[in-house]
């Protein structure tokens, strides 16, 4: 087996953003119903000077809003990476705070396919790992491409390791 090869590298689709794209292209023309209406409506005669500004740009707050959710959210899943080599599994994921999780290829007991409606579409699935592993007893890798080929690669890994440590699982 040859030290130091990443046998896989992935990160996650930007699919499991779904729900937050269809719901920022519904917020568009909320705004814009919004705005209308508060210009139809003429609010800003009603309340005080300060608060008729701020009440004129919700429509703006609502979309800078949204267009900073959307960018966070697509962040957050741009900055998850799983990895694999001969000895461990390794996910990283945090935008601010990174956090790095490891767990060694003997530890790995099970694995899990799931392959949603949507995700088959672009020949995506989550691969469920579970572990003895006492910090990461389940590992879920969303979203990843050809999950089944994930799971063949992952599984000759976890035997060969099992091989050369010596290591047996015991029920």
């Amino acid at each position: 087996m040859i030290e130091n090869t990443n046998y896989f590298k992935c990160r996650p689709s930007q699919l499991l953003n779904l729900q937050t794209f269809l719901l920022s292209i519904l917020a568009i023309p909320i705004a814009i119903l919004l705005k209308i209406t508060l210009e139809e409506q003429q609010i800003s005669s009603v309340l005080s000077e300060n608060l008729a500004g701020h009440v004129d740009r919700l429509p703006i707050y609502l979309s800078v809003y949204v267009l900073i959710n959307l960018f966070w959210q697509t962040l957050k899943v741009w900055c998850i990476s799983y990895e694999i080599d001969p000895e461990q599994l390794r996910y990283s994921s945090g935008v601010i705070l990174r956090k790095h999780e490891f767990v060694e290829n003997y530890r790995i007991k099970d694995y899990a396919i799931e392959k949603p409606l949507i995700y088959r579409l672009f020949g995506l699935g989550n691969l469920t790992i579970y572990t003895s592993d006492k910090t990461t007893p389940i590992l879920h890798l969303y979203a990843i491409p050809k999950p089944e080929e994930k799971y063949q690669i992952l599984r000759g890994l976890v035997e060969l390791s099992r091989k050369e440590k010596r290591v047996y699982e015991i029920d």
